[in-house]
């Protein structure tokens, strides 16, 4: 299992860097990797919305269930997905600072099958990854 965690600060206050971050639609601006998120329950975001994704793996795609497993408004927001190629979990934590706002992403990779054995290689490009869609949230939300 790949173990993920990094922070950064935007200078946006917490209320809307959180807004940004529970309106699933907006998961492709930031995460490269996906290239679709649709909400298939209806409402707003919360403990059970349920969502899929379609992400890009190297040259290939997949399809992700995912579904919103802890909502506190404002303040941290959780998840899991499954897919026939690898499982992940993220949380997403906002907390207020003296500048605007930390956001912390955590989470953890699950690997199946074929994937396991590029587990090693796979777990730098995470890493890097999560730093991409930090600095991607910030360049966003900075803008607006």
């Amino acid at each position: 299992m790949i173990q993920l965690n990094d922070s950064i600060m935007i200078s946006r206050k917490p209320s809307e860097v959180f807004a940004f971050i529970a309106d699933l639609s907006n998961i492709p601006k930031w995460q490269a990797e996906v290239v679709t998120s649709k909400v298939t329950t209806t409402g707003p975001t919360r403990v059970g919305s349920r969502f899929t994704e379609e992400v890009k793996m190297g040259p290939m795609r997949a399809s992700a269930s995912c579904e919103v497993t802890e909502f506190s408004p404002g303040k941290t927001m959780g998840f899991k997905a499954l897919s026939p190629s690898i499982d992940y979990e993220g949380r997403v934590l906002v907390e207020s600072s003296e500048n605007g706002t930390k956001l912390t992403l955590a989470g953890s990779v699950q690997p199946k099958g074929f994937w396991k054995l590029m587990q090693p290689m796979m777990k730098g490009e995470f890493k890097s990854a999560i730093k991409k869609e930090l600095v991607a949230v910030k360049e966003i939300l900075e803008r607006m």
